[in-house]
């Protein structure tokens, strides 16, 4: 698996429940200046209940608009619509996405699920925030001869030809919901998508996953051009519980990555042992800020299945365009 990705200070991102390191907000003006739209006059005979929470609703309204006329000056606008969408799913789209699961399922087992998430971070994990390219676009049907994408898209392949008989969708649209089953289906937390994104005619360029030598430092610098956090590196991370790299069952989304990152087995001598995580595994446990939410997480799996969840959606819309643009 690949890619995770830490805040850009305009970033319009999902905020995690665990009360620390939230990505930045954009600030706004603290004071708003009061215009007769807000005035409310009250009798004194007969004080109208609901005045006061009228003219909080007027407000609110105005503070939402504002909010909405100062984005498009500071954000891409893929960006925005995928900060819109990120928290609903957008009407009339719930028949298509159920369709999506439906099939994603029937050919999606615990025994695929790590190579499915591998396939959601290639395709995703190619977003640079410095020129907005990349992302979550399905481009990695183009780059599939890369050594790194061998394999990757047949697990879901016969999934996308059932769907697209009944209601053509976008490759990134079925890698997005099918990463989200395979959390799902080993017993991770539900995670739903937004559908709308459209597809890349063209392969992205090479060289933008994380390489598996990376120091935690350099690890932090990739994924900081990708938007994301450090604590959104080490949540993502959490993925490779899933599979062959030693981290509890090979089936079983839980929080038992960070357990054993603590525990360090590669440093002893001999055995199987040796062979458990990658060398950019073996180097989160050696910083101190990844280290913090490594302990966090080994020991509050509720805590990581939030975060994860909110770094999951945040990367399967980052670089997105979408349909409605």
């Amino acid at each position: 698996m690949s890619s995770t990705l830490t805040n850009h200070p305009l970033q319009c991102s999902i905020v995690t429940n665990s009360g620390e390191e939230a990505n930045p907000e954009i600030n706004f003006p603290a004071k708003f200046q009061r215009s007769s739209f807000s005035t409310v006059k009250f009798r004194a005979d007969k004080p109208n209940d609901h005045a006061s929470s009228d003219v909080a609703v007027s407000f609110s309204r105005r503070r939402g608009l504002i909010c909405i006329a100062t984005l498009p000056c500071l954000l891409p606008l893929s960006q925005i619509i995928g900060c819109l969408r990120a928290n609903a799913m957008q009407p009339g789209t719930k028949k298509i996405y159920l369709l999506i699961k439906d099939e994603v399922r029937k050919v999606l087992s615990k025994g695929k699920a790590a190579g499915v998430l591998r396939l959601v971070f290639h395709d995703a994990g190619t977003f640079e925030i410095d020129d907005n390219t990349g992302g979550m676009n399905g481009s990695i049907v183009y780059e599939l001869e890369r050594p790194e994408n061998a394999g990757l898209i047949k697990s879901v392949k016969k999934a996308k030809t059932q769907i697209d008989a009944i209601q053509p969708v976008s490759w990134a649209d079925v890698i997005a919901v099918a990463g989200a089953e395979a959390v799902e289906v080993c017993g991770g937390p539900p995670i739903q998508v937004s559908l709308g994104r459209l597809d890349s005619q063209r392969p992205d360029p090479e060289g933008r996953l994380p390489e598996e030598s990376l120091s935690a430092s350099d690890l932090k610098k990739c994924f900081q051009r990708k938007s994301f956090s450090t604590q959104e590196l080490v949540a993502l991370s959490g993925a490779h519980t899933l599979g062959s790299k030693g981290f509890g069952s090979p089936t079983s989304f839980d929080n038992s990555y960070y357990k054993i990152l603590l525990e360090k087995p590669w440093m002893s001598s001999g055995g199987m042992s040796s062979m458990i995580g990658l060398p950019s595994d073996h180097a989160l446990v050696e910083d101190d800020e990844c280290l913090r939410w490594i302990k966090k997480y080994a020991d509050n799996e509720n805590m990581f299945f939030e975060d994860f969840k909110n770094a999951y959606v945040k990367l399967v819309n980052s670089g997105v365009r979408w349909n409605s643009v």
